[in-house]
């Protein structure tokens, strides 16, 4: 049987995205600013590639962010950044607005914890309540207990 894997992009929010955006504009502008300087061509050269590269790898973070359901893993892809969270071992999924860094363009978060909750990770899937149900679906030892999913051998 052919197994759909679902993708679902990361949630994007505003602030977030006009930082990033502000952000590689002003490295393209440097980038360019730097190469009109007087600097040696290959001093010029290496920064317009620095900039630049800079510039394009925070824009690819930012839409490149999704989240795969696949018969057995949680992927998570976030520009060069790549997670494999195995289903089986999830034991809590629960609502975070936590601001520590993680492959999510938004606050609205989910706290994904696994391996006993030895491993955690914050992503934010653009529509939440459809990504709950389908990981509630594909894990059976994950539960409903209000507005979060638990493990039976939770405690």
């Amino acid at each position: 049987m052919l197994d759909i894997q679902p993708e679902y992009p990361s949630k994007r929010d505003f602030w977030i995205v006009a930082l990033i955006w502000i952000g590689a504009a002003m490295m393209v502008f440097a980038a360019f600013d730097q190469f009109t300087s007087a600097a040696p061509l290959v001093l010029r050269a290496t920064m317009l590639g620095v900039f630049l590269g800079a510039a394009a790898f925070m824009l690819w973070i930012l839409y490149s962010c999704n989240y795969v359901l696949s018969a057995d893993l949680l992927l998570i892809n976030c520009g060069p950044i790549r997670y494999r969270v195995p289903l089986a071992e999830i034991s809590l999924v629960r609502p975070s607005r936590s601001p520590l860094s993680s492959p999510a363009c938004s606050l609205d978060r989910l706290l994904i914890e696994w391996q006993e909750g030895k491993r955690r990770i914050l992503i934010s899937p653009e529509s939440k309540a459809e990504f709950l149900r389908e990981l509630d679906r594909r894990c059976p030892q994950l539960r409903w207990q209000g507005d979060r999913l638990v493990s039976d051998t939770a405690n």
